[in-house]
C-alpha cells in the first residue's frame, strides 16, 4: 500500500504525501521519512533479500540527489535541490544509521563511505556553546535538540562497530555525558531540547528516550559495563509508564513511537527479560488491529484515529509502522547457528 500510494517512478523516489480521492502525489519526501522509509527497507531486506535487497539499493542510490555541499561540509538536504540549504543535523543522524544497516546487508564499501560522511556532517553541528551538545539545524541555530545529540550517540557507536575507530567511541562517551547531563529528567526521560539562553523545553516525546535506551545498550554492549543496561532498563520501565496503555495504544505519534518499540528489542536482546518483546507485541497487535483502516493505511497518532478512510497519507506515517513490523517480526524468529560442516566420508 505504502509504494502504490507514494512511489514516484519518474524519480524514483517516494513522495512526502498523496491524495487519496484525488489520486494526486505532493513532492519528494522530506529527509526525515527518506531515513525512515530507507530503514523499513533495510528491516525488510533483513527477512526477505530476494524481494526487497535491489529495491533498497536502489532507493539509497536514488536519494543522492538530497546530497548537498554547502559551507564547505557535505550532507543531506530536506529536499532535492537546487535550493537554498536547509540542513537538519538529527535527519542526517537517521541516514546515518539506515546506511550503516545498507551496508552491513549488501557488504558493499560504497554505503559506509556514504554513512561516515553523512556522520561527519552531524559532528559539524556540536560546538561549546552550553557546555557542548549538536544543534537541531544547520542554518538556525538556536537550540540543541535530544533528537539531535540522541541518535548522533547511537550513529557513533555504530561507526565505531563498523570501523573500530576509537575517536567514535569516545565522541559517544562525550555527547552522552552531555545529553544527560543537560537533558534528562530524575525519571530517567528526556525533555526536548535547551535554547541558546539555557531554557530547557521540557516536554518529552518517545523518541529522545527511545534513542538513548538504543545508546545505552549499545555502550553495554561494547563495553562490558553493567551500568549502562541497568540505566537503559531504568529508561524502558518509566518510558513504559510514561506512553504505553494497557491495551498497546501508544500515546504519541507513530513517527516516534516506532523507535521506542524499536528500544525495546533492544532491551530485550540485552536483558533477555521476555516482557519488552510481550510489551511490543501487545503494541504492534492493538495497533495493526485498531489504529489502521478499513484500506490498511495507518494514521499519525498510535492511540486514536478518526473513522472512516483515510484521505491523505504520509511517507512517515507509513514508514514507520512498516519498520517496526519488520524487526518485529526478525527479533521473534530464531537465530540460526553457522551451518554443520560435513563429515569427511
Amino acid at each position: 500500500m505504502l509504494h502504490k500510494d507514494l512511489w514516484m517512478p519518474d524519480k524514483k523516489l517516494y513522495a512526502e504525501k498523496a491524495d487519496i480521492a484525488a489520486g494526486k502525489q505532493d513532492h519528494p519526501a522530506f529527509m526525515w521519512g527518506v531515513g525512515v522509509q530507507l530503514s523499513a527497507m533495510a528491516a525488510a531486506s533483513t527477512l526477505e533479500p530476494e524481494k526487497y535487497m535491489a529495491p533498497m539499493k536502489d532507493y539509497a542510490d536514488a536519494i543522492q540527489v538530497y546530497w548537498l555541499k554547502h559551507d564547505g561540509i557535505e550532507g543531506f538536504d530536506v529536499q532535492p535541490g537546487p535550493k537554498a540549504s536547509d540542513r537538519y543535523y538529527d535527519d542526517n543522524a537517521w541516514l546515518v544509521l539506515a546506511l550503516a544497516e545498507v551496508f552491513e546487508l549488501t557488504e558493499d564499501k560504497k554505503y559506509l563511505d556514504q554513512s561516515l560522511a553523512t556522520f561527519r556532517f552531524v559532528m559539524s553541528g556540536e560546538d561549546e556553546k552550553l557546555g557542548g551538545g549538536l544543534y537541531w539545524r544547520e542554518v538556525e541555530k538556536t537550540s540543541k535538540n535530544t533528537c539531535t545529540n540522541a541518535p548522533t550517540i547511537v550513529s557513533a557507536l555504530r561507526m565505531y562497530q563498523l570501523t573500530k575507530d576509537e575517536k567514535h567511541l569516545e565522541t559517544a562517551k562525550r555527547v552522552y555525558a552531555w545529553t544527560r547531563k543537560t537533558l534528562q529528567d530524575t525519571d530517567g526521560l528526556f525533555w526536548d531540547n535547551i535554547n541558546l539562553r539555557g531554557r530547557v523545553d521540557r516536554r518529552k516525546f518517545t523518541y529522545n528516550s527511545a534513542l538513548m535506551i538504543r545508546a545505552n545498550c549499545l555502550l553495554h554492549e561494547i563495553t562490558g559495563e553493567a551500568s549502562y543496561l541497568e540505566e537503559a532498563k531504568r529508561m524502558g520501565l518509566a518510558a513504559e509508564k510514561q506512553w504505553i496503555h494497557p491495551s498497546g495504544a501508544i500515546s504519541d505519534s507513530g513517527r516516534f513511537a516506532h523507535l521506542l518499540l524499536e528500544s525495546f528489542l533492544e532491551l530485550h536482546k540485552h536483558d533477555k527479560d521476555a516482557h519488552w518483546q510481550t510489551l511490543v507485541t501487545r503494541c504492534l497487535v492493538h495497533l495493526h488491529d485498531k489504529m489502521r483502516d478499513e484500506n490498511g493505511r495507518y494514521p499519525h497518532r498510535w492511540d486514536r484515529r478518526r473513522p472512516g478512510p483515510l484521505q491523505e497519507v504520509m511517507l512517515l506515517n507509513q514508514a514507520s509502522p512498516a519498520r517496526i513490523y519488520w524487526l518485529a517480526e526478525s527479533a521473534s524468529r530464531p537465530k540460526r547457528g553457522p551451518a554443520k560442516k560435513e563429515e569427511p566420508k
